[in-house]
Parts: structure tokens; sequence; C-alpha cells
């Protein structure tokens, strides 16, 4: 009998020490990324959310790390360990700041939420520990819904590729203006298209972001768009690829160009090799081909089209 109390709490011992190494091993790994790579405005958006979400790992991990040193169960410790995670990781986001990377105060918010979950994980189980809980994981959910929702939306993308934006999905509209909706009224394929609210902007439209961006092999770009009124309109399509963001988004350095849309369904043909000469002075990467925005410019009055299968051929 007590060789098997002596048995289970040496197992036990085993258990706490690999949970701490492991904490320890995840903590050293992850230190050095605070300051180096990580995504930029390039950058594909999951690979962004999962990024963000490393801040979390990374304080429940320290916090699981520093309870054999200090004992973080008692409430003072608890928060001198928040404030500190406050101050240091204040100051993490000041020094980013200057070092080329950009300050991200979000980043901050996911620092302390990690660090309540393991706090809060640390303590013996009550009701208000388990309130505690609930509370630091409910801090969570921002972070965690956007990883959610932008892998939802890449694995529709996917899916309909080359279809790059068939509007049967309200996934489609994520991170869209409230001007963009799904609308039955009008649609060229499926059964919705995308009803877009022009204003009198200097610039009123949609843009799309979450591409995927490897168009080599296709010979064109095409998109339908009804108008519904008997005035034409007058719009832009522009396309750029990954270079001319990191170029500084010189407009020479994309393809622009003018169409006119008349009363009624206009289906609209791109030609790739044009797309691609559009830069004045090297041709477009169509393999990493990062925005397009069909758009609009200073409208003397507010105009309704529906946009529908934009798609490469």
């Amino acid at each position: 009998m007590v060789w098997e109390i002596h048995a289970i709490n040496r197992s036990s011992l085993f258990i706490t020490k690999l949970k701490e190494n492991i904490a320890w091993l995840i903590v050293v790994i992850a230190f050095p990324f605070f300051f180096l790579g990580g995504p930029d405005a390039t950058s594909n958006n999951l690979y962004g959310a999962l990024w963000d979400c490393g801040h979390i790992v990374f304080f429940i991990a320290l916090v699981f790390a520093l309870n054999r040193k200090i004992d973080l169960t008692r409430w003072q410790f608890a928060l001198f360990t928040l404030l500190a995670v406050f101050v240091g990781g204040g100051l993490i986001e000041v020094i980013q700041s200057h070092t080329g990377r950009d300050g991200n105060w979000n980043d901050l918010l996911r620092n302390l939420s990690g660090t309540c979950v393991g706090l809060f994980w640390l303590r013996p189980p009550s009701l208000s520990i388990w309130i505690g809980r609930l509370a630091a994981l409910a801090f969570l959910i921002p972070s965690l819904s956007v990883v959610f929702f932008e892998a939802w939306y890449q694995y529709h993308a996917m899916k309909k590729f080359p279809l790059l934006a068939g509007f049967e999905s309200k996934i489609e509209l994520y991170a869209q203006k409230p001007t963009a909706t799904l609308s039955p009224e009008f649609h060229s394929q499926g059964y919705y298209s995308l009803q877009l609210n022009l204003t009198k902007d200097r610039y009123s439209g949609i843009s799309f972001e979450r591409l995927f961006n490897d168009w080599s092999g296709y010979k064109q770009l095409g998109f339908d768009i009804y108008n519904p009124s008997t005035l034409p309109l007058a719009m832009v399509l522009r396309v750029n690829d990954i270079a001319h963001e990191k170029a500084g988004w010189v407009d020479a350095d994309r393809f622009n160009q003018q169409f006119h849309i008349n009363p009624g369904w206009n289906h609209l043909i791109f030609s790739m090799d044009d797309i691609q000469k559009g830069p004045a002075k090297r041709l477009m990467d169509l393999s990493q081909v990062s925005l397009i925005v069909i758009y609009a410019s200073q409208l003397p009055e507010a105009r309704t089209i529906y946009l529908d299968n934009l798609r490469l051929e």
C-alpha cells in the first residue's frame, strides 16, 4: 500500500515536471517571435489570425512555467503577475512600433487574456474560480472567432475556385462594408448576387483581398454587373500583386482600367495578358495577385448595382 502511494506520488511529480518543461520550452521558443518574423500587410489573413493567437498560448505557458518558482495561486502574486504582463506587454508593443513592426494593442489584450486563463486554471476549482475561468475564456472569443471565420472563408473559397466570388453564402461578405449585401433580385449564376450601394464618396465600391492568388494558367478575368438604372455608369477595375503592395502602392505599378456599364446586364471580360502588363515598368506576377477593387469615383448621386460571377477563365 505504501509502495503504491509512493508510485502515485512519483508519477504525479513526473507529470507535473513534464508540464513545467513543456511550458518552459514553449516560452523559450516563442519569445524571439515577439520581435522577429510574423505577418505583414500582404500575409494570408488566416496566418495572421493564428499568429495573433500565439500571444495567448505564450502567456498561458509562461504562467504554468513560473508557477513552479512562484506560488501564483496566491492572489497577491497573481495580481503582481497581471500588472507585470500589462507593463511588459505594453513595452513590447512600444518597442515593436520602433523596430519596423506595428504596435498592436489588441496583442496586449491577448497577453492579459492568456495570463488570466493560466492563473484561473492553476487554482483549485470552486464556484468563483469557475466563474473566473469562464470570464477569462470569454475574452478569448474575439481572437478565436477571427480564426474560425478566416478558416471558414478560405475553405469556402477553395471549394469554388476558380470562381472567386459567386455570392451564394454570407461568408463571402466577411469583413466587407455594410454597403454590400446579398440579393436574390438579380443574378447571373446561382440564386444571389451582391447588391452594392455606391455612394458619392471619392471612391465607392468593393475590394476583394482574401483571394486565391495564383492566377497563372488562366486567360481572363470576368464578372457580371446588372445596372437597374436607365443611366449608364463609369467604373474602374483595379488589380495588383503582392510586389505592388511591398513597393508602396505606386499608381503606375498596377492594372487600372475604366469600363462602362449600360442599363441591364453587362458581361465583362478582361484579358489576363492586359492585366499582367498593367504595371508600367514590369510584368505583374500572376502567381501572387493580392487585390481586386471594383469602384466608381465621385458619383453625382448614389447608385445601386448588382455584381455576380467574379471568376477566372
